[in-house]
């Protein structure tokens, strides 16, 4: 219900999924034979997993999702999507919105790597067309043998850049070991570092809050494949990296630790 509720402003749909796989449920991509628009329920062995709906994808119009499933669950009917070809076939998409959708690898249960699929999505026409000669003919898509797969820090950056998130990993995982070399901490080494001490933390920029009441403070949430830093941003500092803090989605941020019960600053 949080995610199909979004946007909702503080917490990002990354945050509500690390926090549901966290507590041991189950999350699933976005899947063009079994997602909904909505996220959504399934069922498997007794146990609910949560299915990823077609909304997660950055920029998807709603009535092309409404195609999609309309071509896919025939009343009475259902017919899952057996190739790339097979999808372009009933669904009449142009190139373009199918290659928005193989970015967002809603291909993965027809054995088709993202490079794969966004092989095929650019051999379709810009705008699709109806060849009656070529009906009966066999549909299956082309293997693309000689493109090298893409690596699991390109599936990640390809994740967030189309749906904010990814349940493969973190993108600042892949810098951990430069970021230890510097001595960047774990957000969730917050708990135990001493208070009072200089220390440094990176993550990605979460949200940027400056209320009325706040005398020119910022509060920023970063956050790791750990957890999150809770910064206090002075309005002095601010304007000294005022480029970074407004508009990198990612730093390195040095400051003074302040702990107290439970809340980390």
């Amino acid at each position: 219900a949080l995610l199909n509720s979004q946007p909702m402003g503080f917490y990002a749909p990354a945050q509500l999924v690390q926090d549901c796989r966290k507590a041991g449920v189950e999350v699933r991509p976005v899947d063009v034979n079994r997602s909904l628009w909505d996220c959504t329920l399934e069922a498997e062995n007794q146990i609910l997993v949560l299915r990823l709906g077609f909304r997660m994808i950055r920029g998807i119009k709603r009535n092309v999702v409404q195609r999609i499933i309309a071509c896919r669950d025939t009343p009475g009917t259902p017919t899952p999507y057996h190739c790339l070809q097979d999808f372009t076939h009933r669904t009449g998409l142009g190139r373009a919105t199918v290659a928005q959708l193989t970015r967002a690898d809603i291909f993965r249960s027809l054995a088709l790597d993202r490079r794969d699929a966004l092989w095929n999505a650019l051999a379709q026409e810009k705008t699709h067309r109806s060849y009656p000669l070529f009906e009966q003919s066999p549909e299956q898509d082309d293997s693309c043998d000689a493109l090298t797969p893409s690596s699991e820090w390109e599936h990640v950056f390809e994740d967030y850049q189309t749906q904010g998130l990814s349940l493969r990993g973190h993108p600042i995982s892949f810098f951990r070991k430069r970021l230890n070399a510097k001595q960047v901490v774990c957000c969730h080494d917050l708990k135990t570092h001493p208070c009072d001490r200089r220390v440094s933390v990176a993550g990605l920029v979460l949200n940027r809050q400056r209320p009325g009441t706040a005398r020119g403070i910022t509060f920023m949430t970063l956050e790791d494949e750990t957890g999150i830093a809770n910064l206090i941003v002075h309005e002095g500092t601010w304007k000294r990296f005022r480029t970074i803090a407004n508009e990198s989605n990612a730093l390195i941020a040095r400051g003074r630790l302040e702990r107290k019960d439970q809340v980390i600053h």
